[in-house]
């Protein structure tokens, strides 16, 4: 038989239990924006570099541009089985730059 005492200490816990599973569902939503933003953007430099390839002339520094775009994405240091923080930040850091490339076309 449960005691007075037992519910009150039970309360909280609940409570936490129940805060912590609306914590869990906060970050996966944030996860999920955050990717679909980033594959987003990725597309859509993507989408850029597929136009330029269509072109049958391109220019001496648009095949700089692509060369590097290439170096950059090569030699990205990322380790992606950690999952750490600072490996998504790289990520948005290399997205800025190769946005600036496909802005100037």
């Amino acid at each position: 038989m449960k005691s007075e005492n037992d519910e009150v200490n039970a309360s909280p816990m609940k409570s936490a239990g129940e805060e912590l599973d609306f914590l869990r569902k906060t970050f996966r939503e944030i996860i999920a924006s955050y990717s679909a933003r980033v594959e987003g953007e990725i597309a859509q430099i993507r989408s850029a570099v597929s136009a330029e390839e269509k072109k049958k002339k391109l220019s001496s520094s648009r095949l700089r541009d692509a060369r590097d775009i290439i170096t950059l994405v090569r030699t990205m240091d990322v380790k992606s089985e950690k999952g750490r923080r600072r490996d998504l930040k790289k990520i948005d850091l290399l997205i800025e730059e190769l946005n600036r490339f496909v802005e100037n076309w």
